[in-house]
């Protein structure tokens, strides 16, 4: 899943969001515990940089998907998506962007500077580029964030958004001296108010819950960046970028960036067959063996944010019961899940032990259930069920699951086989159920139609605020869980309104032992980026939150 744009949830994935290691029998032998300090031993960002003057003019980077977008509007829940982020970066932009320390920071190409310029109410303003402009020409203005804001701060229920937080605590957005200058003013206190600034709609679609909805599933929002959509190929699964004739900033290096819809196991041949420049190797053992047998190819590694879990759909069944699902969080082997996802790959094997924080992010704790099988089977007496013969009865009924998963996306399937692994053995049978990959999400994940599915949430430079949409609340367009608790509403108010960054972290680690007490998702293992990019490729590749700057990304010069 990344976010990125928006600052307001996590981003969903699908293949870059797996296990493991084809050839290898799933089974749960536990090797060592790793250091959650070794994923300090990579950097923030691993590609290889080069100043503009050092890249060649022109050029074609062709760049793999698993699939083209359903909804090109990533404000709309059916757009938040890793691909559909992925392939709209190098048509957006806003006042803020990331540098690669995780830090927000101006972006000049659509800002003179952003400021917060009072504390009680919480004031922001906002001085625009007036040389930024859309696609068609018409300025970017102070009428673009007011029609944002009123679409994304749940006032009105006709737009489907991701998330409504930080917008919801906005109480106004006026014009200060021009129509260049945006004055946001806070109802409370918003501690990651950068975090909405990365990315602004046009008037035209904040304005239309139409437009907003339905009106780009087949067509990119007007671009803001320097490329533009030239041509969708919806059979050949083609989306074809080109240089936005309108672009203010500097002119971009490459001529197009073509993204192509190719399944995850696809994609290890293309790139050796030169039809793509860049693959996405995390966790997948076999891409990496590929890649090092690829001549001129360069693989890199740093620290990541995407986290591989178990979502359990618990208004109902089984998983209802709380004592059900922390039984599942025990017998699942978390450690052999992370071992066999990140050590064939080169980079270190470590579980996911917090709902908020990435290990080597600031807060980071570790609170996760351990590895029991014993805690597993006095979890499961405690919900009411005995073990007969091989299985577990409640009621004269043996428990068993099913785990949705995308079909032809090996690493989800082959993370879903160790939890039937781990599960089958101690007496739980677990079906895996294939769907196809295109309505995973619109089709199953998003409607509740699941008991369990494992694929990753990738997160954003803003954690506190960011992950609130997966757990709280209950009707949270990303809280596929189907629950939340009580507890958590306060203290993420608490933990959002607080400008203080220590008082914040103790709020956020309160979150996260609350989150293990009700366990409505089970994190599995952090992956870093770890990728594979064609000779010559430069500023862009692997790396853990720096804005990617797409007017120089291309080949070096010769």
């Amino acid at each position: 899943m990344i976010r990125k744009a928006k600052g307001l949830g996590a981003l969903a994935l699908l293949g870059a969001a797996a296990l493991a290691i084809a050839g290898c029998a799933p089974g749960n032998t536990a090797p060592p515990s790793a250091n959650p300090e070794d994923q300090n031993s990579l950097p923030s960002t691993a590609w290889v940089r080069a100043d503009a003057a050092d890249v060649q003019d022109g050029g074609d980077l062709t760049l793999a998907v698993d699939s083209l977008p359903v909804n090109w509007n990533n404000f709309h829940i059916d757009g938040n998506e890793a691909n559909t982020n992925d392939i709209v970066a190098a048509m957006q932009g806003g006042p803020i962007k990331i540098d690669e320390s995780g830090k927000p920071v101006v972006d000049e190409n659509y800002a003179s500077s952003v400021e917060l310029t009072n504390e009680s109410p919480q004031t922001v303003e906002i001085k625009l580029n007036p040389d930024a402009k859309w696609e068609d020409g018409t300025p970017i203005t102070v009428a673009d964030y007011q029609a944002t804001w009123k679409a994304n701060n749940g006032t009105n229920p006709d737009y489907v958004v991701i998330s409504t937080t930080g917008w919801d605590q906005i109480s106004s957005v006026e014009q200060g001296e021009n129509e260049f200058d945006v004055i946001m003013t806070f109802s409370s206190v918003y501690a990651d108010w950068q975090g909405l600034l990365s990315q602004v709609l046009p008037a035209s679609v904040g304005n239309d819950p139409t437009a907003f909805n339905t009106g780009y599933l087949t067509t990119a929002l007007p671009s803001s960046g320097p490329f533009k959509l030239a041509s969708l190929d919806t059979t050949a699964g083609i989306a074809t970028l080109d240089r936005n004739p309108n672009w203010w900033g500097q002119t971009p290096k490459l001529d197009t960036v073509v993204f192509r819809a190719v399944s995850q196991d696809q994609q290890g041949t293309s790139f050796s067959n030169g039809e793509i420049d860049a693959l996405n190797i995390s966790a997948n053992a076999d891409l990496y063996q590929t890649a090092q047998n690829v001549q001129g190819a360069q693989i890199q590694a740093s620290n990541g944010l995407t986290w591989t879990h178990i979502t359990m759909r618990a208004s109902d069944g089984p998983l209802a019961d709380v004592n059900v699902r922390k039984a599942v969080a025990s017998i699942v082997n978390r450690e052999q899940i992370a071992n066999t996802a990140n050590s064939p790959v080169g980079v270190p094997a470590i579980t996911q032990g917090s709902y908020v924080f990435m290990p080597g992010q600031d807060g980071y704790t570790d609170e996760a259930l351990p590895y029991d099988t014993d805690a597993g089977a006095k979890y499961l007496e405690d919900a009411g069920y005995t073990k007969d013969g091989d299985s577990w009865v409640k009621d004269g009924t043996p428990l068993s699951f099913s785990v949705t998963v995308p079909a032809d996306t090996a690493t989800n399937i082959q993370r879903a086989e160790q939890i039937q692994a781990d599960l089958g053995e101690f007496g739980i049978p677990v079906e895996l159920n294939a769907v196809p990959v295109g309505g995973y999400f619109s089709e199953y994940i998003i409607p509740g139609d699941f008991q369990m599915v494992t694929f990753s949430w990738r997160g954003t430079a803003y954690p506190i605020s960011s992950s609130e949409s997966l757990f709280s609340p209950v009707d949270s367009a990303q809280n596929y869980t189907g629950i939340t608790d009580d507890r958590l509403a306060g203290l993420w108010e608490e933990a959002n309104t607080e400008l203080d960054p220590d008082a914040r972290l103790q709020t956020a680690e309160e979150i996260d032992k609350v989150l293990w007490e009700y366990v409505p998702i089970i994190p599995i293992a952090p992956l870093p980026e770890v990728y594979a990019v064609s000779e010559g490729l430069v500023n862009w590749g692997a790396r853990q939150f720096e804005t990617i700057d797409w007017t120089i990304v291309g080949f070096a010069n010769a």
